[in-house]
C-alpha cells in the first residue's frame, strides 16, 4: 500500500478523477461568479463561514483558534466527501460544485461592489490555498472513485462478472495513503491560514 510501486498505481488510478474534480470545480467558480442578484443558500454558506472566523478572532489566542477551527473543518469536510463517495459519488460531486460556487459567488459579490479582487485571491486565498484547494480537489477525487467502483461492482455482480468487487477493494484501500497526504496538506495549509493569511488580512 505504501510501498513506491503501490503508490504509483494509486496515482494513476486516481488521476482522471483529479482530473475531472478540477474541472467540475472551476466550472462552478464560473457559475458562481456569474450568478445574477443575492443566492439565498450561497448567502448562508458564507455566512456560516463567517460566523466560524469571527468566533475564532474574538478569543484571547486567535491564531491558534484559527488554527483549530480552520483544521477540523476542513478534514471533516474533505475525509467526508472522500469516503460519502461510496454513496454512488454523489457527496463528492455535490461538495465541489457548492464549494466552487460559493467561492466565485464571492469573488462576484466583491467585484460587483466595486473591489478589485485580486489583491483578496493574492493576500486572502493564494497563501494557504496552494494547498488547501489540492488537498480539496485530491479528496473529491478519491470520493468519485470511490462511487464509481461501487456502480461497477454492483453492475457486474448482476451481470455475473468474476470478482465485481475487486476494483471497490481497491479503491477503498487507495484512500488509505491518500487521506494521509490530504491530512498533511490540510495541516500544513490550517498552519498557513491561522498565521500568514491572518496577518496579511488584518
Amino acid at each position: 500500500m505504501f510501498t513506491r510501486e503501490a503508490l504509483r498505481l494509486n496515482w494513476r488510478s486516481v488521476r482522471p478523477y483529479l482530473v475531472f474534480a478540477v474541472i467540475l470545480f472551476f466550472a462552478s467558480v464560473v457559475v458562481g461568479g456569474a450568478s445574477q442578484g443575492p443566492v439565498e443558500w450561497l448567502d448562508q454558506v458564507l455566512r456560516n463561514v463567517q460566523t466560524i472566523s469571527r468566533q475564532a478572532a474574538s478569543s484571547d489566542n486567535p491564531e491558534q483558534a484559527l488554527f483549530t477551527a480552520i483544521l477540523f473543518n476542513n478534514v471533516r469536510s474533505s475525509l467526508t466527501a472522500m469516503y460519502m463517495g461510496i454513496m454512488a459519488g454523489i457527496m463528492p460531486i455535490v461538495t465541489l460544485v457548492v464549494n466552487g460556487m460559493m467561492l466565485g459567488y464571492m469573488f462576484g459579490n466583491i467585484a460587483d461592489a466595486g473591489h478589485n479582487v485580486w489583491p483578496l485571491i493574492a493576500k486572502g486565498i493564494l497563501p494557504h490555498g496552494v494547498l488547501e484547494i489540492p488537498a480539496f480537489l485530491l479528496a473529491c477525487a478519491y470520493g468519485v472513485r470511490l462511487g464509481f467502483s461501487v456502480v461497477r461492482g454492483i453492475f457486474g455482480s448482476l451481470i455475473g462478472r468474476t470478482q465485481p468487487w475487486a476494483r471497490f477493494v481497491l479503491a477503498l484501500k487507495d484512500t488509505v495513503p491518500g487521506a494521509i497526504l490530504i491530512a498533511a496538506l490540510l495541516l500544513i495549509a490550517a498552519g498557513i491560514e491561522s498565521t500568514v493569511t491572518y496577518w496579511l488580512m488584518t
